[in-house]
């Protein structure tokens, strides 16, 4: 079965925008391709431009935590910890900092460190698909 941020809970939609924001604060919000991604993610769970402020103050990391923990479904816990991880990388540069945050918030709510691990490692393929594909159009030019 396919998740989709458009069939989320309301609560489920709120945790994963609060998860977002944190993500996007943890280097800084004036990141072009971080702050394009999350709106695309916004868009995608149907919430208007006009209902977020990426400028604003990210909620706390209890109020974060208590949101994401209070999320029955396992799946869409661990597609939200997903989804941070795809914003962290965004810009194709992922600091310390954005790793450190994104397994302590996926062990504070009971996914282990190994599935996060294995995430990582399927972003980091993404990224490596990406840029084969860009050497491609490019070689023989």
């Amino acid at each position: 079965m396919w998740y989709t941020p458009d069939n989320f809970k309301a609560k489920e939609k709120a945790a994963c925008v609060k998860a977002l924001i944190f993500i996007l604060n943890v280097k800084g919000k004036d990141n072009h391709a971080k702050r394009e991604y999350i709106q695309l993610q916004f868009k995608a769970m149907g919430i208007p431009e006009n209902k977020y402020n990426l400028d604003a103050a990210p909620c706390s990391w209890d109020t974060m935590i208590k949101e994401l923990k209070n999320i029955e479904s396992l799946r869409i816990q661990r597609y939200i910890i997903r989804e941070m991880i795809m914003l962290a990388i965004a810009d194709q540069d992922i600091s310390d900092d954005e790793i450190r945050n994104i397994y302590q918030i996926a062990e504070t709510i009971g996914i282990s460190g190994e599935k996060v691990g294995d995430f990582f490692i399927w972003a980091a393929k993404g990224i490596e698909w990406r840029i084969e594909g860009m050497q491609l159009i490019e070689e023989d030019l």
